[in-house]
Formats: C-alpha cells, sequence, structure tokens
C-alpha cells in the first residue's frame, strides 16, 4: 500500500529553515481564514435562527449542529484518507448535506 501525501508543506526538522517558515506560515494562514470563515458562518446561522423564533441556546446550538456535521465528516473522511482506508458513503454524505445546509442558510440570510 503506497503512503498517502499530507496535503500541507513538510515541516520536519530535516527541512530548512525557509520550508519550515513557509509551512508555519501557510498553516497560521489557514487557520486564521478557517477561523474568520467560522465566525461568519456562525453569526448567519444564529441570525436566521433567531429570525425564526429560535431564541437562547436553541439559536446558538442550530450553527453548531449544522457546521459540526462538516467539521465531523471532514476529519473522518481525513482520517481515512491518512490511513489508506477508503471512506463509505456516510462521511460524504454527512458532508454534502452539512455544506449544502450551511449554503442555503447563507443564500437566505444574504438574499
Amino acid at each position: 500500500m503506497s503512503a498517502v501525501a499530507a496535503p500541507w508543506p513538510d515541516i520536519s526538522p530535516g527541512t530548512n529553515r525557509a520550508d519550515r517558515w513557509v509551512g508555519r506560515a501557510a498553516a497560521a494562514t489557514v487557520a486564521g481564514l478557517a477561523g474568520i470563515a467560522g465566525a461568519i458562518s456562525y453569526s448567519h446561522m444564529r441570525q436566521l435562527a433567531a429570525a425564526h423564533g429560535d431564541a437562547g441556546w436553541h439559536a446558538h446550538a442550530f450553527p453548531l449542529s449544522v457546521d459540526g456535521v462538516e467539521i465531523v465528516a471532514s476529519l473522518v473522511l481525513l482520517a481515512d484518507r491518512r490511513n489508506g482506508r477508503r471512506s463509505g458513503w456516510l462521511p460524504w454524505t454527512a458532508l454534502t448535506i452539512g455544506t449544502t445546509a450551511s449554503r442555503r442558510v447563507a443564500l437566505v440570510h444574504c438574499c
């Protein structure tokens, strides 16, 4: 079985200093952008839930449940890929449904 390549730069001690810096800068940038996107997504979904009558913890739980499905599905797919396993239909279905729901919420909220 062949090894699966990591989707990020190699920042192991054997690489040179510039490569380590680039890898760390890329990781920090991705983490920052993911944080911004997550905050915007959470805010939009919470506002939409509140606008449709959900209050308190229900309004806060709605975005966590929708985006949480995407996060868990993505992590399962990543773990399967890194371990050389073929992912089944469930994580792909969960990712598709979570992404579709998240996009629909964004479209309803903005337009």
